[in-house]
């Protein structure tokens, strides 16, 4: 009995296909998303097309309980796949989750239309397929969330690398301009970026200016001195500048060590002692 009326509803669904998609759609069309032009009407149906056939396909053996069945698994697919273009459109969690849960109303009205001299029949199929409705829904609304993480971390990631760079200036030169501050997370790619920039350009002089910290604590200090630490073991010796008249005091005050790093006030200094260093010659020429 059970699987007749489950069939039914899928019967129903793909008798009245075409008109869902059209009620469903133009539900839909007043969705802020929709009128702040993350999406055009045109691709909302053909998503919407996708899905209700794939939806229809899924709920024919009458299983409207169990989403993680194979049956769902199109089903699944298709709304992880919708969930991250939607966090890339820049559509938030309750917009994305309202794709799904839109539908409700239109099939429910649907139902009416076509059973409404068997009440028990439409009460029984509205409501498991509002319930199935919820879980498609929750699927949606996890999946979105896993996606922006995904988004954040590459963000994240292109941050750090942006804030990190390092620059060779000359053969065998390499310049680190710090900015901002240095939390461990920034000292752990500020050092591997260091590393893999001397092994690339087999540099052997590494100039880090720190004229863009706003200030040096102890832990700044010693994860600068750990870095380049690691640098010298690779075979590049550093060169620390831009410490100004104030991070030189609270350095003197902390009790940091810096005896066994080569300093100088600026860029500048630094970069002509490299040049020393490696018996280079910048002459102006005539002319």
């Amino acid at each position: 009995m059970a699987k007749k009326e489950s069939l039914s509803i899928s019967e129903v669904l793909a008798k009245k296909e075409r008109e869902i998609l059209d009620a469903w759609t133009k539900a839909q069309a007043d969705a802020p998303a929709l009128k702040k032009g993350l999406i055009t009407e045109k691709q909302l149906r053909e998503e919407s097309a996708q899905f209700l056939r794939i939806l229809v396909r899924a709920m024919a053996g009458g299983n409207f309980e169990d989403v993680a069945a194979p049956e769902y698994d199109e089903v699944n697919k298709f709304l992880a796949s919708l969930s991250g273009a939607r966090v890339s459109l820049g559509f938030s969690p309750s917009e994305t989750a309202a794709y799904i849960f839109s539908l409700r109303q239109t099939v429910v009205r649907t139902l009416q239309e076509e059973l409404g001299n068997q009440p028990e029949a439409l009460i029984k199929m509205g409501f498991e397929f509002s319930v199935l409705l919820d879980k498609l829904g929750l699927i949606t609304f996890e999946t979105y969330v896993k996606a922006r993480e995904e988004v954040i971390k590459e963000q994240q990631k292109s941050l750090l690398e942006v804030s990190t760079p390092v620059i060779q200036v000359w053969d065998e030169i390499l310049i680190l301009p710090l900015i901002g501050t240095i939390d461990s997370t920034r000292a752990k790619q500020i050092m591997e970026n260091l590393l893999e920039s001397i092994v690339a350009t087999k540099s052997s002089m590494v100039i880090m200016d720190i004229t863009g910290l706003p200030a040096v604590d102890t832990e700044v200090a010693n994860r600068l001195l750990r870095a380049m630490q690691a640098a010298k073991l690779m075979g590049a010796e550093c060169v620390l500048t831009g410490i100004s008249p104030q991070i030189s005091q609270t350095i003197v005050h902390l009790g940091v060590d810096l005896m066994v790093v080569t300093t100088r006030a600026s860029l500048r200094d630094g970069l002509e002692l490299a040049f020393k260093k490696l018996k280079l010659k910048v002459t102006k020429t005539e002319g």
